[in-house]
């Protein structure tokens, strides 16, 4: 199954370093306590982005992104108080973005 629609890309600090993390955006997935998935696998992708004393580097992000098959969303890199599309949670060291799988056309 190809993933389809739009994904919430996050990427946070863990244990000293940066971590990427995409998973389905579903607004009502996300109510479920559980979601019924034979190989849930197959929709996350997550990466180890290196050291955080490096800082953040929403172009590298973007482009490790890119190298798994996804595209920022337009939408996201127009909005105010975003980098490259990237957006600062209310936690610290902790991004975010809404990502496409690059076979889908964005509007």
């Amino acid at each position: 199954m190809t993933p389809t629609g739009p994904h919430r890309a996050l990427v946070y600090v863990q244990e000293g370093r940066w971590r990427l993390i995409v998973a389905p955006l579903d607004p009502e997935a996300q109510q479920e306590t559980s979601i019924e998935d034979p190989n849930p696998v197959r929709l996350l992708v997550a990466r180890d982005l290196g050291p955080a004393d490096f800082g953040f580097a929403p172009a590298s992000f973007g482009h490790r992104l890119i190298e798994n098959g996804f595209i920022i969303d337009p939408r996201e890199r127009g909005k105010r108080d975003t980098v490259n599309g990237w957006s600062q949670t209310d936690e610290p060291d902790r991004w975010q973005t809404v990502r496409y799988p690059t076979s889908e056309v964005v509007g």
